[in-house]
This record gives C-alpha cells, sequence and structure tokens, in this order.
C-alpha cells in the first residue's frame, strides 16, 4: 500500500528561528521531507504521509503544521471568470 503524503508547512516558534536548520534536521528525522527552510519568515515547507503530521507538531520548537493549499486559476478561455 502507498502512503499519501501531503504538502505541509511548519511554522516555527520564536524561540527556535536561530536554529531553523537545526530544527529542519529534525523534522526529517520525523519522516517530513524538507523542500524548503525559509529562515527570515520562519517556515520550513516540505511533505510528509499523512500519518507523520501529529509528530511533525509534537517537535520542539514547532509552533504549527499546516496542509499547503494551493489554488489555481481556470484558463483564460474558460467559461468560469
Amino acid at each position: 500500500m502507498v502512503k499519501k503524503s501531503k504538502s505541509v508547512i511548519v511554522t516555527v516558534a520564536d524561540d527556535a528561528l536561530n536554529n531553523i536548520n537545526q530544527l529542519a534536521n529534525r523534522l526529517g528525522d520525523e519522516g517530513m521531507k524538507v523542500d524548503r527552510v525559509m529562515p527570515v519568515t520562519g517556515v520550513i515547507a516540505g511533505s510528509c504521509a499523512a500519518s507523520r503530521v501529529a509528530d511533525l507538531k509534537k517537535v520542539d520548537g514547532v509552533m504549527s503544521v499546516e496542509e499547503e493549499v494551493v489554488a489555481q486559476l481556470p484558463p483564460q478561455d474558460s467559461s468560469v471568470q
């Protein structure tokens, strides 16, 4: 059975911002595939199995874990405006 992967956005707690790269490594150890570390905004983006989201939330230094939402506009020639 293939596990469904979710794109997630991790918000880093203020007191963990100075160690954001180490936090990204710990999230990787918990099953997250880290795609981007953005120290200026305090965000780590990546993906993980849906079953691992709760484990990511428990990592020290994590403020929140949210599923990434993707919005897409309809094609220009679409009847939906």
